[in-house]
């Protein structure tokens, strides 16, 4: 019986020590993923949630696992709360999507390069009403490729 219990508890710590180091072994491929800095040169105006943007280069900085930070030409900048989407299939390269409405943008996802994870903005009281004012018709969609900016 002591034997038994004694492989048991050795299973139970070898599991246990394999869960730690695969925990400890990803975390700086997520801090790294977290840290990714992408620019592009948006050619419009657009929203984020409830702001409005120039256009011009950007910088996109992730700061949290669903908040970005968008800073733009000047002082233009802006946090935007976004969630997790994804694709079965990675994108090739780094996009940014844009749903427009008329002459309207609102930003709607984020794509880094070779990563099936994304991140998607929620539809703004601003969108929707776009929605409505074109009687519900589909947004054209608008996508711009990004480049991974070097660190500073």
């Amino acid at each position: 019986m002591k034997n038994t219990r004694l492989t048991s508890i050795l299973s139970s710590s070898v599991v246990a020590c394999a869960l730690t180091i695969g925990l400890l072994a990803s975390a700086p491929s997520a801090l790294a993923q977290s840290r990714t800095t992408l620019s592009v040169n948006i050619p419009f105006a657009f929203r984020a949630e409830n702001q409005i943007l120039p256009a011009g280069m950007y910088r996109i900085e992730r700061e949290s696992d669903s908040v970005i930070l968008l800073r733009g030409p000047g002082k233009a900048a802006g946090l935007v709360m976004m969630y997790g989407t994804s694709k079965t299939h990675p994108p090739d390269h780094g996009t940014i999507v844009f749903d427009r409405y008329g002459d309207e943008y609102f930003l709607r996802q984020v794509w880094t390069a070779e990563n099936p994870n994304g991140l998607e903005c929620a539809k703004s009281r601003a969108e929707k009403a776009a929605l409505i004012a074109q009687n519900n018709q589909a947004p054209i969609t608008v996508e711009l490729a990004v480049s991974t900016a070097p660190q500073k």
